[in-house]
């Protein structure tokens, strides 16, 4: 009698022990389980929530305007947003825009982004020029220089050919400086053709005027680096100063 007892009690101690040691495991399953949850919970409100660079217009930007242009006349500004605020597609690195241009018209507050510009390899003049800056031809025939190695997009600095007159009022031949660090824009794929040239707006008569009445000098400036180019001029009383002397002369 006292056997059966002693072993109800001991199966019915075994049984409350394992049902205690179950429930354990589940609360610490259990929490687990919430750690882990709260913790990439955590994650993904901090991942949403991270600074995200992106580039916002800051004027309207007309469709077909060149990448090289918006980044050029620093048409948008960098902002930095919420990651969930960002759009898909949203342009971080302004050197994406370069060899593309704008596809839709892009309004003042508006992310750019990859869908706003498409590819492109255009190279017309007005694509090329912007705000008071204009494109002007000029004629071969006026032209002296390094024009067999000139081509779009060098830079050149502008001498002229003019009479200036002396004390007593004799005239005499000068070659000065007319205008540095002048954009080539396109050259002629014809004999006869004309160049065209990047130029402010203000000089564009003083342009024509030099390219009908007095010859042009192109002087290739270097693709990078280049030191400004000093005022300077020549006639035949300075031709020589300067210049080195021959030994036993």
């Amino acid at each position: 009698m006292s056997n059966t007892f002693s072993t109800k009690v001991s199966g019915r101690v075994s049984s409350r022990g394992w049902a205690i040691a179950l429930g354990l495991g589940a609360i610490v399953l259990a929490t687990i389980l919430l750690i882990v949850y709260l913790d990439r919970y955590r994650a993904r409100v901090s991942g949403a929530s991270a600074p995200t660079p992106v580039l916002r217009a800051n004027r309207t930007i007309e469709a077909g305007t060149p990448g090289t242009i918006v980044a050029g006349e620093k048409m948008y500004t960098v902002t930095t947003l919420p990651k969930k605020e960002v759009l898909e597609g949203a342009i971080a690195d302004p050197t994406f825009l370069t060899g593309r241009a704008a596809a839709v018209q892009i309004l003042p507050g508006k992310q750019l982004t990859a869908l706003d510009f498409a590819a492109s390899t255009t190279t017309t003049i007005d694509s090329q020029i912007s705000d008071f800056e204009r494109g002007i031809s000029v004629n071969l025939d006026s032209v002296h220089g390094s024009l067999s190695q000139l081509k779009a997009g060098d830079d050149i600095d502008i001498y002229i050919g003019v009479t200036e007159k002396a004390p007593g009022g004799v005239e005499k031949p000068v070659i000065k400086l007319f205008r540095p660090n002048i954009r080539v824009l396109a050259v002629p794929t014809v004999e006869g053709g004309n160049l065209v040239l990047r130029l402010h707006t203000r000089d564009a008569a003083k342009f024509a005027f030099a390219n009908d009445h007095t010859r042009l000098w192109f002087v290739l400036r270097p693709a990078a680096g280049a030191k400004p180019t000093p005022n300077a001029s020549a006639n035949q009383e300075n031709l020589t100063e300067g210049l080195p002397r021959l030994r036993g002369r």
